[in-house]
């Protein structure tokens, strides 16, 4: 069933390899992830090389595995987040989560990511929970949110 979402999902964009960024959205909103068995796919049906389409994905930090996430927690380092605590906000979900940044946990079902941007400057510093904006002003709180994701 995965391998058929996938695959439909990347037929889609057959063809069109200025699509590759929506691509990965639509991915990352269906699994959390993209899939390593979806990169040659994407190669195939989009028409670029590996080394594209690896270039695109590291530079926004689309997280590429086959780890069943069940939360993935975007923190936003852009300037307007960076100036509200942002890294304070990613150490202390580490450290409570027992997480590095950037990568999915041992038992495969956390990913911390930092992101770019996730263009919730006036709410900064912004923070999403599986593609949901989630309030970053109670530290507590917001650790206990994503353990209950996690469940």
């Amino acid at each position: 069933m995965i391998t058929q979402t996938l695959e439909q999902i990347i037929a889609t964009h057959a063809g069109k390899p200025d699509e590759l960024l929506v691509l990965a959205e639509q991915l990352v909103d269906q699994f959390r992830a993209i899939p390593t068995t979806a990169l040659p796919l994407m190669q195939q049906q989009l028409g670029l090389t590996a080394t594209e389409i690896q270039s695109v994905l590291s530079f926004y930090h689309y997280p590429v595995t086959d780890a069943p996430i069940k939360c993935h927690v975007e923190v936003c380092r852009a300037l307007s987040c960076h100036l509200k605590s942002a890294d304070a906000v990613l150490r202390h979900l580490c450290d409570s989560l027992g997480a590095k940044p950037d990568q999915v946990t041992d038992d495969g079902r956390l990913l911390i990511a930092r992101v770019d941007c996730l263009s919730d400057c006036e709410r900064a510093p912004a923070v999403h929970i599986n593609g949901e904006y989630v309030a970053a002003t109670n530290l507590d709180a917001l650790v206990k949110r994503i353990q209950e994701a996690m469940a």
